[in-house]
């Protein structure tokens, strides 16, 4: 299975930083409803988002050659839930990036009101074909805005 939890792409600076967004839909199934309290996205999901949306940013900057895979983060905090129904602004910006492993930091807000910040995101640099077709990835990013956002972070 795979997640897609990007649904949108604003903007990418290659190798710098990516926007993009993560809509929360009514019928989202990961919704949970901690104690009987309002439907929430999960805070991990939040963090995957982060996550995803730093992979693209390998993806584009190596112009579908090289992606990306989660190993851990430094810190991260969750400050608001995020409900059905919200759309999460997300940001990612590379913070150390020596032709190896990625470092990334990221926030996500929804309007003005914080949703959660990382620190130290790693991505493990890997050849694309070896998480999928490069070709299916050139689709998706045409679906999701990637395609034609460059520069504009």
């Amino acid at each position: 299975m795979k997640f897609r939890m990007v649904d949108r792409i604003l903007s990418w600076d290659p190798e710098r930083g990516i926007r993009g967004v993560k809509a929360v839909s009514f019928e989202e199934y990961s919704l949970k409803e901690p104690f009987g309290g309002p439907a929430a996205l999960p805070e991990s999901l939040l963090l995957q988002s982060a996550f995803e949306l730093g992979a693209w940013l390998l993806i584009f900057s190596s112009d579908f050659k090289e992606g990306g895979a989660a190993m851990g983060w430094e810190e991260a905090k969750f400050v608001t839930p995020v409900g059905p129904g919200e759309r999460v602004l997300l940001e990612v910006t590379a913070r150390a990036d020596g032709g190896g492993d990625l470092l990334l930091d990221a926030t996500g807000k929804v309007g003005e009101r914080e949703a959660f910040y990382a620190r130290g995101l790693g991505l493990r640099r890997i050849p694309l074909s070896e998480l999928g077709d490069p070709e299916d990835y050139r689709t998706l990013a045409s679906e999701i805005g990637g395609l034609d956002r460059a520069g504009g972070s």
